[in-house]
């Protein structure tokens, strides 16, 4: 039975940076020796540069989500010639959902491993199906969580309209009450004085 060959040439994407140094350290100690390219937004380029335990850095353009779309066809291709032996997405939260878009750009890559790791230190393997069945998942959750949103604005806007209602119907009942309660008040007949009796 041949040994399981081990990476060598490992591309971290940087999509969660407190959790970044301890995978690299990780990675170092169950891999000693291997290459480690990081993945990074261009304006942490230098600094990364600076890393000891980074070998070679290549920059994405700053966005508010890191995705394939953004890194564009012509480097992914790149990194596809680059030929990693894994590639390693980074959560920041334990279950990994909301970055279907780091899965699918570390599956685009094509290495021969994929990992998540996340906040725990822990790390699950990933391919290209997991990366798809999260990006369905994220979608219908954030759906799910629109439509209780506007449901809820509906139902406030419902009770408000149902408050405002039963207050002007009160004001207007109490106006007229008070109007035909002074219509009927009946004026009480003069108060008649006993004669009072001569002392003789």
């Amino acid at each position: 039975m041949t040994e399981e060959i081990q990476p060598k040439k490992i591309l971290v994407i940087r999509s969660a940076t407190r959790i970044l140094n301890q995978t690299l350290v990780a990675l170092r100690e169950e891999f000693p020796g291997c290459h480690i390219t990081v993945l990074a937004p261009q304006s942490v380029k230098e600094s990364m540069e600076e890393d000891p335990q980074v070998n070679e850095v290549l920059s994405i353009p700053d966005q508010r989500r890191m995705s394939v779309a953004c890194y564009g066809r012509e480097n992914i291709r790149k990194l596809q010639e680059a030929k990693f032996d894994m590639a390693v997405a980074l959560y920041n939260i334990d279950h990994g959902l909301g970055y279907s878009n780091i899965d699918l750009l570390a599956c685009a890559t094509k290495a021969k491993k994929l990992r998540g790791y996340n906040s725990q230190g822990t790390f699950k393997e990933i391919n290209s199906s997991t990366a798809r069945k999260k990006a369905i998942l994220e979608k219908t959750t954030f759906f799910w969580v629109g439509v209780n949103y506007l449901a809820t604005a509906i139902l406030f806007t419902i009770i408000t309209l149902a408050l405002t209602g039963e207050w002007l119907f009160r004001c207007i009942f109490r106006k007229k009450h008070t109007a035909s309660a002074s219509q009927t008040v009946v004026a009480s007949p003069p108060s008649v004085r006993e004669p009072v009796k001569a002392q003789v």
